[in-house]
């Protein structure tokens, strides 16, 4: 089967101040809940990961951002919840960074797991608004980058790819990658979206608002395979944002729900036809069927490809 990376930790769940930010950060224990309810996995089945340490964090991130993250202020600036600055810190950390931590573990387990079984699905992280130095858009900690290097630096991954089809431009990853030759971004984003400054990229297409998704997937069947010829990568980590969805609050793109289930196929399929691994993890989403975007995504996933 396929593995699932998932921990009850990742629900960031603080005193009902989450709900501030249009995204949903408990939609995991729902997508969770929704493949036991689908008889597509048994509670047992999902891998649990262990939340990344400091000292792990600073493979990528400075010690000052990381010191930064102390401060309450710093902290609602990246998070965009006002309210923040008047928590105890204790209680940020707890009931918010966490929650991150465990995630981001998560998308290093499930970027091991691929490269040992083909394909692996983080039910979180996606956090590509983090880079180095700096966070943003609910981003703190450069979950994909972290990763990356992990495996580049153990040498089970020589070269890595990541394909971001969030609505947003990831532009904290492609900051992350850019001193380092060995890693390459494909991405696909609305370009009148935040952030307003987009970082360089290896392969960016910026489309305009108003997109179909039969448009959206034409772009992405003529252009990605071609980049993961040319890269012909280790690994693929897949960046799938549900937030291209036609009632996404947050961006201006016209994807059904099922166009969607598509997409996320299509690039699983394109990376294992080329034999190349891939893990995938859930970024941005800000519907309320955000949840459910993810769901049938990953049963389309897992009847495909569990087994085989």
């Amino acid at each position: 089967m396929i593995p699932l990376v998932y921990h009850p930790g990742y629900n960031i769940t603080a005193f009902g101040l989450e709900r501030l930010h249009p995204f949903d950060s408990r939609k995991y224990r729902r997508i969770h809940d929704a493949l036991i309810d689908r008889g597509l996995r048994r509670a047992r089945d999902f891998t649990r990961p262990n939340p990344i340490t400091r000292s792990d964090l600073l493979a990528v991130h400075s010690a000052d951002y990381l010191r930064s993250l102390r401060r309450a202020e710093s902290l609602a600036r990246v998070l965009e919840v006002p309210i923040v600055r008047r928590l105890p810190a204790w209680v940020i950390d707890w009931r918010i960074l966490r929650p991150m931590r465990l995630a981001t573990g998560g998308t290093i387990l499930a970027c091991r797991l691929a490269l040992e079984t083909g394909i692996a699905i983080n039910l979180g992280g996606g956090y590509h608004h983090a880079a180095p130095g700096w966070g943003g858009g609910f981003c703190i900690y450069a979950d994909i980058p972290l990763a990356a290097k992990r495996l580049h630096d153990e040498g089970k991954a020589g070269t890595v790819m990541v394909v971001d089809l969030d609505a947003h431009q990831g532009n904290g990853s492609a900051a992350a990658f850019q001193p380092w030759p060995w890693a390459s971004i494909f991405d696909i984003y609305e370009q009148d979206l935040f952030p307003s400054r987009k970082e360089p990229e290896d392969f960016p297409l910026a489309v305009p608002s108003g997109l179909t998704g039969g448009e959206y997937l034409t772009l992405l069947q003529n252009h990605l395979p071609p980049a993961l010829d040319v890269v012909r990568p280790d690994l693929v980590i897949y960046n799938a944002g549900s937030d291209p969805f036609v009632n996404d609050p947050l961006a201006r793109l016209r994807l059904r729900i099922d166009e969607l289930v598509e997409r996320d196929l299509l690039v699983v399929t394109l990376a294992r036809e080329r034999g190349i691994p891939v893990a995938m993890v859930l970024s941005g989403g800000y519907s309320a069927e955000s949840w459910r975007i993810h769901t049938d995504a990953i049963e389309g996933i897992l009847t495909r490809f569990d087994g085989g």
